[in-house]
Order: C-alpha cells, then structure tokens, then sequence
C-alpha cells in the first residue's frame, strides 16, 4: 500500500473503547510509520497520568494540553499515525483543523463493546456511573455530529484489530475529501480499489441490509468484483437491481423498479442504497434512497468521468419527466462517495470525452490552475494516465465540494456549477436526450455563454478563447453555429434555475472567476440567438 512522503498525518478518532490505540499501533506498523498516542504524550509532557490530569485540572484543563499538543503534531509534515482521544475533536475549530490537515478516521463500536473494553478506574467519563453503559450511550449520543465528520468511518465490533487496520489503511491511501455539511457531512474517495473501498464506505454504516442500483454495462463490467467485497465484509446484496443504461431510461419507472426489489426484499430504514453506475444510476439510486420509507442512507460508487466529477457529490437525485431534464428528484446527500479511476479503462471515448466538459468547467468556475494543467497535458489526458485523472477527478470534486459546503440547496453559490447547463439541457431535450452525449452539450452551452459574456463586456475575450480551445483539444464540440439553438431556446422555460420569468445566467469573467447575472428569459434568448449566429 503506497503512503505517499507527503501524506497528511493520519488521526483516528472516535469513542474510548473504539480500538484507536490497538489499531493505530497495527496501521502503523503495517505501513512503516511513526506511532503517537495522544493521551500517552500528553501524559509523558505533563508528568502525570490522564485520570490525575482530570482530576487535578478539570476535563477544561486537560483539553487545553489536548488541543495544544495536537496542534504542534499537525504543524509538523509528514505522515504518522495518531490515536486522539475520544473527546480530542468535540471543539469545533480543532476538528475543522484535523480535517484540513490530516486524514481523519473515526472507529466505532457499539456501547455492550465499549463497555467490555473500558475497565473500571482509568476511565475519568465512566468511572461512577450507576448505570455503565447508559453513561456510555449518553456520551455517544452528544458526541455522534463529532464523529460524523470524518473522511472515513471503520465499525471495529467483531472485527479483527489486523483487519480493521487494512480499512483503515485503505481509507488513508485513498486521500479523500470532505464536504463539510454538520450531521449531513461525508468523504470522497478516489480509490485505487474500488470494490474493496465501497464495500467498507458501506460496512462503515452498519446497514441492515444492502440494495445494489446499477445498469446493465457496469453490472457486466465490474458487478462481480463489488459484490464479492460487499459479501467479504459479511454485507451481501439483499437485492440487485440492473437497469438499461442511458439518459433516456432515466425515468419514474425505473425509480419504481429499484423501490419494489427493495420493498420485497424486506427494506428497513437502517438499509443502505448502493448507485454503483454512471450519473444515470447515481441519479436513480440517489432518488431511490431518498423517498425509500422516506429516507435511507445511501452510497454512491461512481464508475463514469462524468459521474464521478459532477453527478455523484452533491446530494442532487432526480428523473427526467417528459423533456424536463431532472424535472423530478430531491436533495439527498450520500453517506459517502467512493470514485473508482480504473472504472475509466472501460468507458467509450464518447463518454470519456463528455465527463471531460465537466472537468474543463470545474476548472472555468473555481481552478485555473486545473485549466492550465489540462491545457498543459491534454495528450496524457486523453489517454487516460492512471495517475494524471486521479488528480483531475480530485480537483474537479474539490471545486463542487467547497460549493456545494456554501450552498447545499442550490439558493446561491450553487448556481454557478450550471455554467453551461442552461442551453446544454436545452439542446440535450431538442435531441430527445439521445443525439447530443451531456458533456457535448455542455461544452456547447459553455461556448454560447462564453460568447454571451464577450458580447455583455463582463468575459476575458483571450481567457474565452482559451476554454474554447481546450475544449476542442480534448475532442468536443464547440461549433454553436451548426446546433439548433433557435428550437431548443423553447425548452429554456423549462430550466430548473428559472424564477419566473427569469434565470440565472452563470458568466464566466476569467478562468476560475465565474458569476451569476439573473436575467429575463427573452433576453438570454436573444443573446444566444446572437451567439449562435456568430454576433455576440
């Protein structure tokens, strides 16, 4: 397992009795690296042991060490595994720093585990309590939005310290992202194995039962592998449902399909939904889950460019109805992401292609370091260096994650990952979702905008040519001229971002810099007629 020189440090957290200090010494010495245990330091540093600390200066004193000495070990570079204590990460600021600078796992057990594990007299929490495990479930319940954010989460019950140690490891190679959300927060992993990854991102919540979406290409593909490591970690599939792939299966239809395999199998609301497929399948899955006995937790294992940039993070799920693209769906954020880049070996050059439009406009709205890194290695892109879309996808997710933290809802910020999107999903529905791939219409949409923003004086003309450019490198349209604009402005009523008699416009200023401008649907109209026709 490669740890690369300048990994973050990696934290476990989590409940006392959760295993931190048994398997952050097996992490440690399993991938070679130096081993601290918080509660250890902070006694050698003051001379005295933990319960004499609490004792002597209150639970206020000791997190202030606490905090203090954590603070240095994270200002120091270079990867290590550190057991904190359980309370280490409940002041706010403290944890948003852990999650800034290290990889932060949380172990858990349930409160008979901990119980059995925590002797008494060296627990300062536990010790005199009447009732041991009430005491034990109290804690836990004060402390769960604590232990929510986290970039990964790993059950301990049953499981062997050595095992727990690989998920751990595996979490940490994966160098995943947080989008911070309070009690709705979860990570995204850009794994090198995907099956084993998702089957812990899905083990980690302690599901009742597992129901598998996918289509038909990805179950043929790659459906035998996760299903293999869902039941390794002892969480079989209860149900699997195959749909046919394609925007234009994208319906209520198959949204109902996967809720009554789910319901026959005996769906709980501890059942946890697994979307392992494109943005088509994310989409369903993700609505499935949602309205599921009104709401069950749900993981989403992305094997597209596209999906794994765009669809997957987010919360957004949905169906088209008619020719209103996403007309139907809810926000409902997954419990985990878990991209796969090795899923990509297998995508046609189309669909490639198109999950590269989003790539280039998570770069235009909040990257322009990703623009010129595309510009720089569009060759090794297009030939899908192992390494190189790793990177991509991780950049192109931290954009929308860090949006998405803004905005959850779509009521601002949010708005601006539609750059494009406006007249792409209208010229997707004048080709009846199935002449134009949604990237290609994208990067069109991208164009006529960039051109709408030239026109209005607010857009870079050399930065618009730049995109425009990139966007014809890596083998997309970019010719408005030869689309049907003049139709498919029919369908601009239909945008979701529509408020009333208006939408929201998004323009780019520069690469990386992007706005949104509301604006009267006749006038966007007009503007991109002018577009199209080579005006603007």
């Amino acid at each position: 397992m490669d740890i690369l020189p300048d990994a973050p440090p990696l934290l476990l957290t989590g409940f006392m009795g959760a295993g931190k200090s048994t398997v952050g010494r097996v992490a440690a010495a399993r991938a070679g690296l130096p081993f601290i245990d918080l509660d250890e330091a902070i006694a050698a540093e003051a001379g005295e042991s933990v319960p004499s600390l609490f004792a002597s200066r209150g639970e206020a004193g000791f997190r202030a060490l606490e905090a203090a000495l954590l603070r240095r070990l994270l200002a120091t570079p270079g990867p290590r595994v550190i057991a904190l204590g359980g309370g280490a990460l409940v002041d706010p600021a403290l944890r948003g720093e852990a999650l800034l600078r290290g990889c932060v796992v949380a172990l858990s057990a349930t409160p008979r585990t901990i119980a059995a594990r925590t002797p008494s007299g060296a627990r300062p929490l536990l010790d005199g309590a009447p009732d041991r495990e009430a005491r034990i479930r109290e804690l836990l319940a004060a402390r769960a939005p604590v232990y929510a954010e986290a970039h990964a989460r790993v059950v301990t019950d049953g499981v062997a310290p050595v095992e727990v140690a690989a998920r751990v490891l595996r979490a940490y190679a994966d160098r995943p992202l947080f989008v911070p959300l309070g009690d709705k927060s979860y990570a995204v992993r850009i794994a090198s194995d995907g099956a084993a990854s998702a089957a812990d991102a899905v083990a980690s919540l302690a599901p009742s039962s597992v129901f598998v979406v996918t289509d038909e290409n990805v179950s043929r593909l790659w459906g035998g592998p996760l299903l293999a490591a869902l039941a390794a970690q002892g969480k079989p599939a209860a149900a699997v449902t195959v749909l046919r792939p394609g925007e234009e299966h994208k319906r209520l239809s198959a949204v109902e399909a996967a809720l009554t395999a789910m319901i026959d199998a005996g769906a709980d609301r501890d059942a946890v939904v697994l979307a392992h497929g494109g943005g088509v399948v994310t989409d369903i899955g993700g609505f499935a889950a949602s309205t599921l006995l009104r709401g069950v937790r749900w993981v989403a294992a992305p094997t597209t460019l596209l999906s794994m940039v765009d669809a997957s993070v987010g919360g957004k799920t949905g169906v088209d109805l008619g020719l209103a693209k996403n007309a139907v769906g809810t926000f409902h954020q997954p419990s985990a992401v878990v991209a796969s880049p090795s899923a990509l070996t297998t995508e046609t050059d189309r669909a490639f292609r198109s999950g590269l439009a989003e790539v280039v406009k998570s770069a235009c709205i909040g990257d322009a370091d990703l623009h010129a890194l595309l510009e720089r290695e569009a060759d090794r892109v297009l030939a899908r260096d192992p390494g190189l879309l790793a990177e991509i996808i991780r950049r192109s997710i931290a954009v929308k994650a860090a949006i998405v933290a803004r905005d959850e809802r779509e009521a601002g910020d949010r708005a601006l990952l539609n750059l494009g999107h406006t007249l792409g999903h209208a010229l997707e529905a004048e080709g009846g979702f199935v002449r134009l791939a949604h990237g290609e219409a994208v990067s069109l949409g991208m164009v006529a905008m960039l051109r709408v923003g030239c026109a209005l004086g607010v857009t870079d003309r050399a930065a618009a040519d730049r995109v425009v450019r990139l966007l014809a490198r890596l083998g997309l349209p970019t010719r408005i001229e030869d689309e049907p604009v003049s139709a498919a402005l029919r369908y601009l009523s239909l945008d979701k971002k529509r408020r009333g008699s208006s939408v929201r416009a998004v323009l780019m200023r520069d690469i990386g810099s992007t706005f949104v401008e509301p604006m009267p649907l006749d006038r966007l109209a007009s503007l991109l007629e002018r577009a199209a026709a080579g005006v603007a």
